[in-house]
């Protein structure tokens, strides 16, 4: 009760503090059970059943032992949680930290959750009344616990993790679906699980470290992402290439979904020059249809996708990174419910960004080199882009007064005229004023260091794509 008690209060602080530093953020819930802390085991099992008991018969929150899986447990016994929300014939399992030590899909299911039983807006009572929605908000709890990617390996007979020469044994459960795997006993519960439901489609909720844009400055916050690579050695083998458009058709949803915030910045997950191809991973398991210990004869597969937020913290806090979650979970959910889904042209995912690659990166066979290196996709920056981030950033308050405000939206609309006009010499000779304008604000801490960084890498990366335009242009003039 005291652990409740004081759980109670610091989201009631976290609520209050949210109301006065984070109006204007996309969707923020200042009146949600759900912070944006980093929720351990034992928390999100109250908060569970909170969500279950404010449902009235909506949610549906079990363990897997309750479904009769024995192996439904952690390695160190702790109970494995399924929250099953929707009356709809479509089932979509979705998934949070798989990987203990990438907190955000905790919060973003559960707050996912919470939305859907409020049905806050008409797209969540349409996927309510179309999906049955299989969220599991804490795959790996033993990992969690211990902010600790892998889970440790524990001996049955001792009750105590396995050493070999000494040393625990960790396994990545994000590498453990595949042929010769299974080791975690968690990998086998959450295996005769899917087994049992069958779902047609597929979430996994990751974090990264910080990125940016191949040759720029500027922030990447969030990466879509494919186990299997388009294209590559094995997505196109499955299903007559039917996941290859399904999966590129879920990440340009949720790519198109999160434009509008322009705080948010979205490229294609990479792993430096090459992409991943894993076969090991739960999503990738999915699509292949593994059959372990013959309980899937039937076949059945899913294609998948998932998610991976940059950094820990977006300009110094935790919540924006939970709302940009919230946002790509639900524009995926409600891509499926509504259909819109399967409307988006797959081949728009070679638009969103990515740098230039030269292999793939897999678990079975190290290093391919692809037969022919991608050149890479570049962020989309112009004038117009930059005063829509003065704009958004004016919103969400990350200037400390009006006049800053307004004094960056003059510099930035003059620029845009130019750019409106084609009189790039004219953007590129303000343009370094205006980069020095920025220093100079943040230098007299007018605005915050997230919106410096991202003004800053748009301003820079413009002038020198403009530059480099103006300067071939040049060189053609001259030769012709």
């Amino acid at each position: 009760m005291r652990m409740l008690l004081k759980r109670r209060i610091f989201l009631v602080i976290t609520a209050v503090f949210l109301v006065f530093t984070s109006s204007g953020i996309a969707g923020a819930q200042s009146e949600s059970i759900v912070g944006s802390n980093v929720i351990q085991y034992g928390e999100m099992v109250e908060i569970l059943e909170e969500l279950e008991a404010a449902g009235d018969g909506k949610l549906d929150v079990f363990t897997l032992r309750e479904m009769g899986i024995e192996e439904g447990r952690s390695e160190s016994g702790k109970d494995l949680y399924v929250a099953k929300i929707g009356n709809g014939d479509k089932k979509v399992w979705v998934q949070g930290r798989i990987h203990g030590n990438e907190p955000y899909g905790t919060n973003a299911t559960l707050r996912i959750i919470e939305n859907l039983i409020q049905e806050k807006d008409s797209s969540y009572k349409e996927i309510m009344d179309e999906l049955t929605v299989y969220f599991i908000p804490m795959y790996n709890p033993d990992g969690a616990d211990r902010n600790q990617r892998g889970t440790i390996l524990y001996d049955e007979e001792t009750g105590q993790p396995k050493l070999v020469n000494g040393r625990t044994v960790t396994v990545d459960l994000n590498r453990d679906w595949v042929e010769g795997g299974f080791s975690a006993i968690e990998s086998v519960g959450y295996y005769k699980f899917w087994t049992e439901i069958k779902p047609e489609f597929m979430l996994d909720i990751h974090h990264q470290g910080n990125k940016f844009f191949h040759g720029t400055n500027i922030p990447v916050t969030m990466s879509l992402g494919i186990s299997l690579a388009p294209g590559g050695p094995t997505l196109p083998n499955i299903q007559d290439g039917l996941y290859e458009d399904l999966t590129r058709q879920a990440m340009v949803t949720v790519f198109d979904a999160l434009q509008p915030y322009k705080e948010y910045t979205v490229n294609q997950y990479d792993t430096g020059t090459t992409v991943i191809d894993i076969r090991g991973g739960v999503s990738s398991g999915m699509m292949l249809g593994i059959n372990y210990q013959g309980l899937n004869q039937d076949g059945h597969s899913n294609p998948a996708v998932f998610l991976e937020t940059s950094g820990q913290f977006l300009d110094g806090e935790r919540e924006p990174l939970v709302q940009q979650n919230i946002i790509a979970t639900h524009a995926f959910l409600s891509g499926l419910a509504s259909g819109k889904l399967y409307e988006a042209d797959p081949e728009r995912w070679n638009e969103v960004p990515l740098r230039p690659i030269t292999a793939y990166n897999t678990d079975y066979n190290g290093r391919v080199p692809l037969d022919t290196p991608f050149p890479g996709t570049s962020p989309s920056v112009s004038a117009a882009h930059i005063l829509a981030l003065v704009e958004r950033y004016e919103e969400l308050g990350k200037f400390s007064n009006k006049g800053t405000a307004q004094s960056l939206k003059q510099h930035a609309k003059k620029l845009k005229r130019y750019e409106e006009a084609g009189q790039y010499e004219q953007i590129v000779k303000h343009i370094g004023n205006f980069g020095n304008f920025i220093d100079q604000k943040k230098e007299d801490g007018l605005m915050t260091d997230g919106t410096y960084q991202m003004l800053k890498g748009n301003t820079d990366y413009l002038k020198e794509v403009l530059e480099q335009e103006l300067e071939s242009a040049e060189k053609a003039g001259q030769a012709s």
